[in-house]
């Protein structure tokens, strides 16, 4: 029976001897070379039949010697492999077709859910108290104590307040309290258009205001609103004892707001950033100014009696009292009543940074504590309604000491006033009894004129 690798044409032994010695021949006879050459062919005769049954996943590969897809050339190359490496015969048979991968499926999964959470007992609100408030202090300078023998030109003496009778003064501190945000108070009930209501009352000329002449310009010194305390949480509160509703305007959290308070009605303002604030007030026919300070504890909802232990409430501002201000702009050194110093205002030129309230109605730019002069602040602008109105260089000041010392109603202040009422008293009683001698004095003398002169009369009969 006839072969079949003679039938299908397979090399002999003896060729692939030949064809093995003729490509070792054709390498050089050094044995780097050699090694070289042994290690390549090695390599190639290892790979060459696995790369020529590699096919595609999910097809069969046909056979080199049987098959459809075989052919000569490729069954004596897998014929010459075999026999090199004494392998097993593949040659006939063709490859097992490898099972076709599937593609990754685009449908998604259906995730499972989550189970619903344990159903939570309602727990009553208790209310927290909040921390305190994070706003930082405001540092302010200190005033040094007068310089002795500094020489002062005048006095400016403080606002008038507000009338109102202790009737309403009470009724009004002791209505209900409103309680405000001063960072967002509510708006009024009304429109209110506070440059313009100011203006109004200030040319209305009206008891309530004072008009002063300063730098080629009128300027209004409203009266001091005086209606203001502090809760048991440092919150300031504004009550109003008039009859006419107030708008409030104050500079509070970078912004100028409007609170409203209405005729005998009462607010609390939720004030926590620590610092001064004055304001301005104005009504139909009353104009007023005044300051609050912050840095209360602000209580939630619904929360009642004492601040927590842990709250430490913020020392309010301190107070100078009797100032020496030098006002560069007329050279001249007055003495205030009553300074605050509100904080540091870099807007400003230098020298003028210091902010102060000027018997809580003033407001001043200037210095505290001037190397160039002996008084205790200079003063380089001033503002007579605070955040509200126009400025000046100073001379507002001047004016007030000015118009203080030409009001016949305002004594002298270094005058002694017990041992000139003593004198005056003196003079008039002395004068009364100097009248009251005289009177009796000519009463006398005309009585001795009236009376007639006569003689007496002798008897001369009785004589002896």
């Amino acid at each position: 029976m006839t072969s079949p690798h003679k039938e299908m044409g397979r090399p002999r032994v003896s060729e692939v001897t030949v064809e093995r010695r003729r490509l070792l021949s054709l390498i050089g006879r050094r044995r780097m070379g050699k090694l070289i050459a042994a290690v390549a062919l090695m390599a190639l005769m290892a790979l060459a039949p696995f790369a020529a049954l590699a096919a595609a996943p999910g097809v069969a590969q046909a056979a080199p010697c049987a098959g459809p897809g075989s052919n000569p050339a490729s069954c004596q190359r897998c014929l010459f492999w075999v026999d090199l490496y004494r392998t097993s015969n593949v040659c006939y048979q063709e490859a097992p077709s490898r099972p076709a991968v599937a593609p990754p499926s685009r449908v998604p999964e259906p995730t499972q859910e989550a189970p619903p959470p344990p159903s939570l007992v309602p727990v009553p609100a208790v209310p927290v108290a909040p921390p305190p408030p994070s706003a930082i202090p405001v540092q302010t300078p200190k005033i040094n104590p007068p310089a002795p023998g500094l020489p002062i030109n005048a006095l400016v003496a403080p606002p008038k307040g507000l009338g109102a009778s202790p009737q309403a003064i009470a009724a009004a501190n002791t209505a209900p309290v409103a309680r405000v945000n001063p960072a967002a108070p509510p708006p009024p009930p009304t429109q209110v258009d506070f440059n313009h209501q100011v203006q109004n009352v200030i040319d209305a000329h009206s008891d309530n205001i004072e008009i002063i002449k300063a730098d080629n310009q009128s300027l209004a010194r409203p009266r001091h609103w005086d209606y203001i305390d502090y809760d048991q949480y440092r919150r300031p509160v504004l009550y109003n004892p008039l009859k006419e509703a107030m708008t409030f305007r104050y500079l509070y959290d970078g912004a100028y707001r409007l609170a409203y308070l209405p005729a005998g009605g009462r607010i609390a303002l939720d004030a926590a950033a620590v610092g001064l604030v004055a304001f301005t007030a104005v009504s139909e026919s009353y104009l007023a100014s005044g300051s609050f300070y912050g840095g209360a504890w602000i209580p939630p909802d619904g929360w009642t009696g004492l601040p927590p232990p842990d709250y430490k409430p913020k020392a309010p501002p301190e107070v100078y009292q009797n100032v020496s201000v030098f006002i560069p702009a007329v050279n001249q050194t007055v003495e205030v009543t009553q300074v605050k110093v509100v904080g540091r205002d870099p807007g400003q030129p230098p020298g003028s940074q210091d902010t102060f309230l000027l018997d809580d109605s003033t407001l001043a730019w200037g210095q505290v504590n001037d190397p160039s002069s002996n008084a205790q602040i200079r003063v380089t602008k001033t503002q007579s309604l605070p955040g509200v109105g126009l400025t000046d260089n100073g001379t507002f000041l001047a004016m007030l000491a000015a118009h203080e010392q030409s009001s016949p109603s305002q004594p002298a202040p270094s005058a002694p006033t017990w041992w000139l009422m003593a004198l005056r008293y003196g003079g008039l009683g002395l004068v009364v009894c100097l009248v009251a001698w005289i009177i009796n004095r000519r009463r006398r003398n005309d009585a001795a004129e009236a009376e007639p002169e006569t003689e007496p009369q002798h008897d001369l009969t009785a004589r002896p």
